[in-house]
């Protein structure tokens, strides 16, 4: 069946693959040649941790969505100021292809086409006379800085390489237009030969979401380990990309969405929530904009249902689990008997503490409940203390609760410790709530029940509990605990 998660993001996919509405980029000849209701989602968690669906599997070029990647290139290489006097940062409010310069001549910033080329421009020797293997040279560097941000190989597709060489008048155009302002020190064809070959690499949604952690996460790849870029240089990447990401679309998008993002015209979106995970998603049928009009759909889904806006003002730490034990320290509950309480002593290590902290959205909820997926095989009882969480958003305990109910599913037991009421206000705030109505859940996510068995308000209680189950584990249901 999945987790919570995974029954998630089966419900979002389910709703935005009803949209069938834009049509596949045509001015590049090989991209229509992709199957139209091609559709995958990948989230990828801080940890590297990555959740697939659909044809996350399948590859498609990654186009424009490279501008993010060559940007950092050269902001790593030249520094931001350098890099500041030949590109600017504004959104430029028009097309992606328009042929576009500020003021002081400068492509308005690096996320359309005239920015792009020249951000390629400056990875080859800033030469007339180039060598011939100096675009080699400068592919194989970029290959290796993209391959490192996916965490993988990524490889060129011919077929659209030279689908692009062949009909990118309007990019040449805009290659010598800059030539004429002064703004290439690399020669022309030779910046667009790179800028043309970037576009073409080939990308799964699951490369997109490990990109996009990588950025999320201050330049780390989640899933290497390895610093790709600086923090500062990931920071100013995903400003430019919130800022700019999505073309004449990017105020509704911001406004919306609220996460920094990038879209290709072959049909990819990469979205970041910052400090937390990466988001890839494909599917070819492209709105007005340029931009995956399913793409755009299941990003706002994941923003509003998942509570992922960047300025939702409920924001947890990364770092949610701030303690686990088990109730050694604990004395036996004295209301049992002997033979109960000797019981009891042999299998303290048999209930687990799990002591959260901060504010709960749905990142810091996932990884809390995957950990306690992955440690159930060393538990009978799960004891979730909330005592120093502030606020649990209607996802985050609706997860909690999901869990709860698929451990008792298990002949397993998951106790909740709230001495603030935080779960039970979360419940009565969001109890008309009908966020994804087909996830698994106990009935008081369906109505709201005001008793929330085993939610307890001082640990003491919930190790009562705990030990209650034990034994009702160990002597059976008709057993009467305590009294001799």
């Amino acid at each position: 069946m999945g987790t919570p998660v995974d029954g998630y993001l089966r419900h979002i996919m389910t709703m935005c693959a009803v949209e069938r509405s834009g049509a596949v980029a045509d001015y590049i000849p090989e991209l229509t040649r992709v199957a139209p209701d091609g559709y995958g989602l990948s989230l990828c968690m801080h940890d590297g941790h990555v959740y697939s669906h659909g044809d996350s599997a399948a590859s498609f070029t990654i186009q424009s969505i490279a501008k993010a990647l060559t940007y950092a290139m050269v902001l790593t290489r030249l520094g931001p100021r350098e890099v500041d006097r030949r590109i600017g940062v504004e959104p430029s409010g028009e097309a992606f292809n328009e042929i576009s310069v500020d003021r002081a001549r400068r492509p308005k910033n690096p996320m359309i086409n005239a920015g792009a080329i020249t951000a390629a421009s400056l990875l080859l020797p800033q030469v007339r006379d180039l060598d011939d293997g100096a675009v080699d040279a400068a592919f194989d560097e970029l290959v290796a800085f993209y391959s490192a941000c996916a965490g993988r190989r990524l490889t060129l597709d011919e077929a659209v390489y030279r689908s692009e060489a062949r009909t990118g008048a309007r990019n040449r155009a805009i290659a010598y237009m800059l030539d004429s302002f002064g703004g290439m020190g690399a020669e022309p064809e030779a910046a667009l030969d790179l800028y043309l070959r970037q576009c073409s690499l080939r990308v799964t949604t699951d490369d997109l979401a490990v990109i996009g952690c990588t950025l999320a996460t201050g330049g780390v790849n989640p899933r290497t380990g390895r610093q790709v870029v600086s923090p500062e240089v990931a920071q100013r990447v995903l400003s430019v990309m919130t800022t700019c990401g999505m073309y004449d679309g990017a105020g509704d998008w911001v406004s919306s969405v609220g996460l920094p993002a990038k879209s290709g015209v072959g049909g990819g979106i990469l979205a970041i929530l910052p400090g937390q995970l990466g988001i890839g998603v494909y599917s070819p049928r492209l709105d007005a904009h340029g931009n995956s009009v399913r793409g755009i759909e299941t990003c706002r889904h994941l923003s509003t249902d998942l509570g992922l806006h960047m300025f939702n003002v409920t924001r947890e730490s990364r770092v949610t689990m701030r303690a686990t034990y088990d109730i050694g320290e604990f004395g036996v509950g004295a209301d049992w008997s002997e033979r109960e309480r000797g019981y009891l002593r042999t299998c303290r290590d048999r209930v687990r503490v799990y002591e959260l902290q901060g504010d709960l959205t749905f990142s810091g909820a996932e990884s809390a409940m995957r950990r306690l997926e992955a440690d159930a095989d060393d538990y009978d009882v799960a004891v979730v203390d909330i005592s120093r969480t502030g606020v649990i958003d209607a996802v985050a305990r609706t997860m909690v609760l999901t869990f709860k109910h698929s451990l008792e599913g298990r002949g397993l037991k998951a106790i909740v410790v709230d001495p603030d009421g935080v779960l039970r206000a979360s419940v009565e705030r969001h109890r008309y709530d009908q966020i994804v109505p087909d996830i698994v859940a106990p009935e008081a996510l369906r109505g709201f029940d005001p008793t929330l068995p085993h939610v307890h308000g001082t640990m003491e209680d919930a190790v009562t509990d705990a030990e209650a189950f034990q034994l009702k584990q160990r002597y059976g249901r008709g057993e009467m605990f305590g009294g001799g």
